[in-house]
């Protein structure tokens, strides 16, 4: 963590030494960067890496694409592509569980909140519905959006909104959103056939959903002390 944050300290203080139009691409290759699945240390590492050859490259006049290519994002995946190329599928599958149960977890929780805040006799309690809901968005949806951002990263700068918004949703985008659609309907049906459609308006209150609140924090646990020790000896 410590080496992580000097890294980052270090990489915004260089990057005020590139001009302009560098700049502009440097961002764009971090924010591509800092939405794929890598751990923080190992996006830190990568931009380090690229801002020293951009600066470098700079200094001598040479043009960026001698250092990025045409593509930046095409740089930038064979990038993420050689870190992750290491990791084993379980990691990986392991890691995709743990975001998807960390995402599920707060934004029912929040939901619970929400619903207290406006219930008079504050009772926390979301629908069955709603929790599908929140977890077909949690695995599929946010995942999606997080590759929407690298394909479009010009929305992490305000002078591009405008034409971010106006060019529609990216193809990972759009693909999240059926996906999720698909799941909803399909995780209804299932449930429907095999018990019942008054299932779906059963509450789910979050005092009698802290033990498994609980064991999902557990479980996310045990996932980061496994990906710890893989990390740490490979």
């Amino acid at each position: 963590m410590l080496l992580e944050w000097r890294l980052k300290k270090l990489r915004f203080k260089e990057q005020k030494n590139l001009n302009g139009s560098n700049l502009y691409l440097y961002r764009s290759i971090t924010s591509y960067i800092q939405h794929s699945e890598l751990r923080g240390i190992e996006k830190e590492e990568i931009l380090q890496q690229v801002i020293d050859m951009m600066l470098q490259a700079q200094i001598e006049k040479k043009p960026m694409e001698l250092i990025i290519g045409n593509d930046y994002q095409e740089f930038c995946k064979s990038i993420i592509e050689e870190y992750s190329s290491d990791k084993s599928k379980n990691y990986r599958l392991l890691d995709y569980i743990q975001k998807g149960l960390f995402y599920s977890i707060t934004s029912s929780v929040f939901l619970w909140i929400v619903i207290g805040l406006k219930n008079s006799s504050f009772t926390l309690g979301i629908t069955v519905d709603m929790l599908i809901t929140l977890s077909a968005i949690s695995f599929i949806l946010i995942p999606a959006t997080r590759k929407s951002s690298q394909e479009s990263p010009s929305l992490n700068f305000w002078n591009k909104k405008y034409y971010a918004i106006n060019s529609g949703i990216t193809e990972s985008g759009f693909n999240g959103f059926i996906f999720v659609i698909f799941a909803i309907l399909l995780i209804r049906f299932i449930l429907g056939e095999t018990l019942s459609t008054n299932v779906f308006s059963y509450t789910i209150t979050l005092h009698s959903s802290i033990p498994y609140i609980l064991l999902i924090l557990l479980i996310i646990g045990f996932i980061e002390i496994y990906k710890r020790m893989y990390n740490k000896h490979r």
